[in-house]
């Protein structure tokens, strides 16, 4: 009885592991349908945002959007700044600049201008006027599972993520549902050397296929393993059973 219950649990860890390798090639092949989707909406030409999104779509389509990239035509609003907490570059703690690029008298799409050190917390970029940027469409984040949300009442200076939809509600004019990445802008106002911009995401496999290597390898490990464990066992046990061929009379 306690062989076919060792037995039993060695079958279902077969199992499992087999099942877990499994389970990382659907992801690494998610992962890579995934990827080929974001660079083809990274290598498509550029479109006015207006084009791409629509101002009353839901919150939540950034998702099958992100990484398109947009132009827009405006003027910042640098009075709505705000910060992103928490973010580095290069190991050194900052700060993500945010700011409202008003497209209309009463619409504007939210600008992430880039990377700030934590020492330049009250910067402020030169007014340039009239600007025309490109980027990438980017989603809007919430707080999930045991992050703390940003303060629901008055107007913040920092948030703890991109929350497009705090941001709108100490705004009086209404924003795109998604923000852009700023990758380039004429005029350039940089000549201070900050914001820095962000890097597009390297959009690579993931460590899938090494982990399914190594489930698979789990696998045949204990498939193998483990009978050929049975069979030196009994072949001992079977030698020890084995009566002497020495007379008894001579011993």
């Amino acid at each position: 009885m306690r062989k076919a219950i060792v037995h039993i649990l060695i079958g279902a860890a077969v199992i499992v592991m087999v099942f877990m390798g499994l389970w990382q090639l659907d992801r690494l092949d998610t992962k890579q349908k995934l990827n080929q989707e974001v660079q083809e909406r990274t290598a498509a030409a550029p479109l006015p945002i207006e084009e791409v999104v629509a101002v009353n779509d839901l919150w939540e389509i950034g998702g099958s959007l992100e990484f398109r990239r947009v132009t827009a035509t405006g003027k910042y609003r640098d009075q709505d700044n705000v910060l992103i907490r928490n973010r580095s570059l290069n190991g050194a703690p900052g700060y993500w600049l945010l700011t409202p690029l008003l497209i209309e008298e009463d619409l504007a799409v939210i600008v992430n201008r880039g990377w700030i050190p934590l020492s330049a917390e009250d910067f402020s970029p030169e007014s340039v006027g009239g600007v025309r940027i490109s980027g990438l469409i980017r989603e809007t984040t919430e707080a999930s599972g045991l992050q703390k949300s940003d303060r629901a009442d008055g107007v913040l200076e920092s948030f703890g993520r991109v929350d497009l939809k705090r941001y709108q509600e100490q705004l009086s004019y209404k924003i795109y549902p998604v923000f852009i990445q700023l990758e380039s802008q004429e005029p350039e106002n940089q000549d201070q050397g900050i914001p820095l911009k962000l890097e597009i995401p390297n959009f690579d496999d993931g460590p899938h296929l090494n982990y399914a290597v190594q489930w698979f390898c789990f696998a045949a490990v204990f498939a193998i393993g483990y009978p050929v464990v049975l069979w030196r066992n009994n072949k001992k046990a079977g030698g020890k059973n084995k009566h002497s061929e020495i007379p008894i009379d001579y011993l």
